[in-house]
């Protein structure tokens, strides 16, 4: 990004911004939902956008992994079965994204372009736009300077937006995102040097506000990556997960998946749908052997694709963007934060790490 392409849009402009954004494709924002929780939703009107927001629950990631995907449909006509593949993605704009929710994406995307590619993700990705708004205070159990996936970014969003109070600050990280400057250029101004002063001093004041007791996942990186994590220290860990899923189904770059048929009305459907590494059954095999039979065993499995230098090499990131939702989730108190700060001091103590 040059300083140069940026852009300022004045607040009051932003409802018209939004209304030429509807003409262009579906939109996605956090809106306010049943019962006033934050919630991603697609909108009908410009006035349904929240600007000030704590982030959704459930992150994004169903734009690009549903949570129930529709593979193909098969149907026997004339004594042969015919497939059929679903209709291509519509275009999507996600709007006002946090940070790490914009990070998750680009995780989930790059990891499925590699090996064997998952089209069906990637066809998603291609048609999504992402427009991050970039956070001025940190969430209260948020940790994401520690996963480089926030407060403000670098990269992995098409387009990102700081608020600076009567205008907000706008810069292109991709075609994509210049693609939405270029739909509005009577609201959009170039940005001046005012504005990249003022939009600088917001990221180093958010930065400054993160406390000293973050997740530091190096140390964390190089015990479990070289064999130097305790079995008894998983063992002392596992009582404390209640095998919810939670943490699973609320972060935005887990990925596990089941398969299952559906039949209906002479049509079968084949669907994909959002599965929990730490279900005690997700690794059965139909011969009925279990490879991780024990709790303990999936602990180890799941924080070791998170936090592994492994895995750090295969995919350029740590698995985890550092938004704070498994620790807002968990039953127990097996979240990241507490996992990785056990496996740093060695010990385990009360639930809590030591």
């Amino acid at each position: 990004m040059e300083v140069a392409d940026c852009r300022t849009i004045a607040r009051g402009d932003l409802n018209a911004w939004v209304t030429r954004l509807l003409g262009r494709a579906e939109v996605i924002a956090p809106v306010r939902g049943q019962g006033g929780d934050e919630v991603f939703a697609s909108i009908a009107a410009p006035e349904e956008v929240l600007w000030s927001f704590r982030n959704p629950l459930l992150p994004p990631k169903h734009l690009l992994l549903p949570q129930t995907d529709t593979l193909a449909e098969f149907r026997r006509v004339d004594g042969h079965y015919q497939v059929q593949e679903p209709p291509p993605p519509r275009p999507k704009i996600l709007l006002n994204a946090r940070s790490c929710d914009a990070v998750g994406l680009a995780f989930l995307a790059e990891m499925h372009a590699q090996d064997l590619t998952d089209a069906a993700v990637l066809r998603r990705a291609e048609a999504l736009t992402v427009v991050s708004l970039a956070c001025h205070q940190p969430c209260p159990l948020g940790f994401c300077v520690c996963c480089d996936a926030g407060p403000f970014l670098e990269h992995d969003f098409d387009l990102q937006l700081t608020d600076l109070g009567d205008r907000f600050h706008a810069e292109p990280g991709t075609p994509k995102g210049q693609a939405l400057l270029d739909l509005a250029p009577d609201l959009f101004q170039v940005a001046d040097a005012a504005a990249a002063e003022q939009r600088f001093a917001l990221e180093q004041q958010a930065l400054a506000s993160f406390g000293k007791e973050t997740c530091h996942f190096g140390a964390a990186m190089r015990r479990i990556s070289t064999r130097r994590v305790a079995e008894d220290l998983w063992e002392k860990m596992s009582p404390w997960c209640l095998e919810c899923g939670g943490c699973n189904h609320a972060c935005p770059t887990c990925y596990c998946f089941s398969v299952a048929d559906r039949t209906e009305n002479g049509c079968t459907t084949r669907c994909r749908m959002w599965d929990s590494c730490q279900y005690a059954e997700f690794t059965l095999e139909a011969s009925g052997h279990n490879p991780r039979p024990k709790r303990a065993d999936r602990m180890k499995r799941r924080f070791y694709h998170k936090v592994s230098a492994q895995y750090f090499q295969r995919d350029g990131r740590v698995g985890c963007v550092g938004c704070g939702r498994c620790v807002q989730v968990c039953m127990g108190t097996t979240d990241m934060p507490a996992v990785v700060g056990a496996i740093r001091r060695g010990n385990w103590v009360s639930g809590r790490p030591a």
